[in-house]
């Protein structure tokens, strides 16, 4: 069955399209039928250029902070860390359009009917098709992935005037003809920052352009080809790049470009398959929605919620050089929301939470080069700000791998794990690729790197190795009458502590390291604080039991053990029952209204077994927090929502994080029929898995290597043994 997301009416702004890309290039598509605005990004297009921003009183500082809240003084240290511990300047570089493309119809007259906007995923074409007093209209657009153009083919059912430019308004800049066919336009993005040159041609029967325009008359078809090269890690001639694009593009030819295009789409996209047996009744996607609002079924919605995730994983992160943002690759605003850009306190890494499971490793590579692309910066605020080796950094980042504080606010700026998350991720690669070549030249690295950092920036306390002056991410505690953020060894920040340090620990192990670091390394595990219970038995979030002045807040930063830590897990039966506990708590006052934090909370009830509650919060989801183009909204639009719950749902289906394999651990009761076939699993294996009835009918395990692993089903399990490529399959009777 195809997965189409329809809309019967235009946008009104670029966030209602729909949007395509290749990880380089991306446009919004909104339909307007007689002139259409297509916004255009280019992954690198970000304001100004690289600060040092490390605030030169920070080091001199640092200890009287620790010391202040050792001594209880909070608010002493959490003025005197904002004035001396933030960077200066404040902010971290804005991601920025590209600009415009303005397509204007003018033959176009009369009453319009049988309006359909839409997006096949399975195909990443979207589309615009109606009628003009009976006589139809259709327009195609996709992302070549090869070639790098956006390609747009207009077709209309008599003939008809063509005309498009392209423009940055209010920020013109350069804008003319380049030759008979093709026009551009070119800006930099601040003083010293990213330059960009952009060019479009036009493929029709008697094309031309007149002035920045290229126009087509008493045509029935025509094609636009666009394209957009920066100055971002590449000095090369941008417009000798542009040029070769469309001439590569141009002379394949429309039809020829688009069968190009759908080869390469289908050889990455057709690897997953996820179905839930549901039926397509043709309906449009704000009607869908509006169903389950009113009480309706939700599965057809979470299969295509499903695919949109890998769809938007695929059009932001491949082949590109920079990953997914708060947007993914699309903006089209000048003062975007948190500047559109990297939020590493959860939201960037919540966006690549479905690359490994979902068969899309090589979208993660952006994020990879992303985090090698912070480390010279993130050594020297280690260096600079704390007095010590290694790398940090913290809670945001742009393109240039910025690591310092971002921000006035202690209590969202001054947490220095982002950088320890990120690396993680490498690690997660080699856990389920089993690359010992990545690992020891790309994740080792990055890892003994933090590792370093650690091992200088712990310090000792009532007997303890800890952090601080830190916080949990956003969040605030009451002290005496008023607010505070700061703080010692929160919970979030001692589970990435030891998160990191296993992980490296485990990989010397693998690639039979044994160094003075390792040992280091080993010796600081035993010394970090356990994670603490509050009186009422909930997991603590800061090292003492505060009360929260926000008890639904949308970060639920201490249950990071649980996912996507792997700490928490039926081995700690007491943390587990915490865990739970602590999340019901920030329901129960509010929490899960943001987009992208319910998302979170679906994998936190998958790792718990929950399965009513997993369907329950995917369900608000899509009912509170979905725009009618199956966007995730914060609000406003943020992407991390779409793709932590494409995670969310292999989570309930199956999961490898705590050293065995679980199948259907959280299977809501009305999936009653379906499949999910293709996925991977820590180990190097993959799982096609096939369920009837609400129970398993099979599961198929194909492995890259020998080796034996324990899998679960429910309190039933079985010891499988298995070959490398020659796959296993077990049924509901193998589980004793």
């Amino acid at each position: 069955m195809k997965h189409l997301i329809r809309l019967d009416a235009p946008g009104r702004k670029w966030d209602d399209g729909l949007l395509i890309g290749n990880g380089r290039l991306g446009a919004s598509v909104v339909g307007t039928p007689m002139e259409e605005i297509i916004t255009l990004n280019e992954e690198s297009l970000w304001y100004g250029p690289a600060h040092d921003r490390v605030n030169p009183d920070a080091l001199s500082h640092l200890d009287e902070v620790r010391r202040l809240l050792k001594e209880g003084d909070a608010a002493r240290a959490s003025f005197v860390a904002r004035t001396r511990l933030l960077a200066d300047p404040k902010y971290v570089s804005c991601y920025q359009p590209a600009g415009e493309l303005r397509l204007t119809i003018p033959t176009l007259q009369g009453e319009m009917t049988d309006y359909l906007l839409q997006l096949d995923m399975d195909d990443a074409l979207a589309s615009v098709e109606f009628s003009m007093d009976g006589i139809p209209h259709r327009r195609e657009y996709f992302v070549s992935r090869r070639r790098n153009v956006i390609a747009i083919l207009i077709e209309n059912g008599t003939p008809m005037t063509v005309g498009a430019s392209l423009n940055r308004r209010p920020f013109e800049n350069i804008s003319g003809r380049l030759d008979d066919t093709t026009v551009f336009f070119s800006a930099r993005h601040g003083e010293n920052g990213v330059s960009f040159f952009g060019a479009m041609r036009i493929l029709a029967e008697g094309g031309y352009t007149a002035g920045d325009f290229v126009a087509a008359d008493e045509v029935t078809k025509a094609a636009l080809l666009v394209t957009i090269e920066t100055d971002y890690q590449n000095d090369s001639d941008m417009k000798a790049r542009c040029l070769k694009n469309l001439d590569e593009a141009a002379a394949l030819g429309y039809d020829a470009l688009k069968a190009e295009h759908l080869a390469d789409w289908h050889e990455l996209y057709d690897r997953v398959d996820f179905s839930l047996e549901s039926a397509d009744d043709g309906t449009s996607l704000p009607a869908q929605l509006n169903d389950v609002r009113n009480g309706g079924d939700e599965k057809k919605l979470c299969e295509d919620l499903f695919c949109f995730g890998r769809y938007l994983l695929m059009s932001s992160s491949l082949d590109c050089r920079l990953p997914a943002n708060l947007q993914g690759l699309w903006n089209g605003e000048w003062n975007p929301p948190w500047g559109s850009g990297y939020t590493i306190n959860i939201n960037t890494e919540m966006n690549y939470w479905p690359a490994e499971v979902c068969a899309l490793p090589e979208c993660h590579e952006a994020l990879f080069k992303l985090v090698e692309t912070m480390l010279p910066r993130g050594q020297k605020v280690a260096r600079d700000m704390y007095g010590c080796s290694g790398f940090t950094a913290h809670h945001n980042t742009d393109l240039w791998g910025d690591s310092a504080p971002s921000g006035i606010h202690v209590d969202s700026a001054l947490w220095n794990m982002g950088g320890a998350w990120l690396t993680l991720h490498l690690y997660e690669h080699y856990l389920f690729t089993l690359d010992e070549d990545f690992l020891r030249e790309r994740a080792l690295p990055l890892l003994r790197e933090n590792v370093m950092f650690f091992a200088d920036y712990l310090f000792e306390h009532e007997g303890k190795l800890i952090t601080g002056p830190s916080i949990s991410p956003e969040n605030s505690y009451r002290l005496g009458g008023g607010r505070c953020a700061i703080a010692l060894a929160p919970t979030m920040d001692i589970q990435i502590v030891r998160e990191v340090l296993n992980a490296y620990v485990r990989s010397c192990e693998v690639l039979g390291i044994d160094e003075e670091l390792t040992r280091t390394a080993k010796d600081i595990l035993p010394r970090l604080p356990e994670t603490k219970l509050t009186a009422d038995g909930r997991i603590r979030e800061w090292m003492d039991d505060h009360e929260e002045i926000e008890p639904g807040h949308r970060h639920v930063s201490h249950l990071f053990g649980l996912h996507p830590g792997s700490q928490i897990t039926d081995e700690t039966p007491e943390l587990l029952k915490a865990a739970e506990k602590t999340l019901r708590h920030r329901l129960e006052n509010g929490g899960g209204h943001t987009g992208w934090s319910c998302a979170w909370i679906i994998n936190f009830f998958a790792r718990l077994g929950d399965s009513e509650s997993c369907r329950k919060y995917l369900r608000q989801l899509l009912t509170k927090s979905m725009q009618n183009n199956l966007l995730d909204s914060h609000p406003p639009f943020q992407i991390d929502g779409n793709f932590g719950a494409a995670a969310g749902i292999v989570e309930m289906l199956c999961q490898s994080h705590a050293g065995d394999i679980k199948l259907l651990p959280a299977l809501p009761e009305s999936w009653k029929e379906g499949h999910l076939t293709g996925v991977r699993l820590r180990g190097g294996i993959t799982l096609d898995l096939y369920w009837r009835e609400g129970r398993l009918h099979h599961a198929v395990f194909t492995a890259k290597r020998d080796g034996v692993t324990r899998v679960k089903l429910g309190k039933k399990q079985f010891i499988l043994s298995i070959k490398a490529g020659v796959p296993c399959t077990l049924t509901a009777a193998n589980f004793i």
